[in-house]
């Protein structure tokens, strides 16, 4: 069984709305994982929420649903593909 909670990463100068990043943390037969989608236009590890836990703050983030991380993911595959 796997659940995946996206978080739309942001700071002073955007919102959730229109965030920095999305991460998304993965729980797949009881082990955690944790991706950012990257400019590599793929989802790739990330030690973001754990750093974040630890005090690294100074980009916050808020939990965003599948179809608003799935939004971000093709406005910025199309940005950074020369498509948009």
């Amino acid at each position: 069984m796997e659940t995946i909670t996206y978080y739309a990463k942001y700071n002073e100068r955007t919102s959730p709305s229109n965030p920095i990043g999305v991460v998304r943390h993965r729980v797949i037969d009881g082990q955690d994982v944790d991706e950012a989608f990257t400019r590599n236009l793929r989802w790739e590890p990330t030690d973001y929420l754990r750093l974040y836990r630890l005090g690294h703050d100074d980009v916050d983030h808020v939990e965003i649903t599948e179809a608003e991380a799935d939004a971000f993911v093709k406005r910025i595959s199309a940005k950074l593909s020369g498509e948009g």
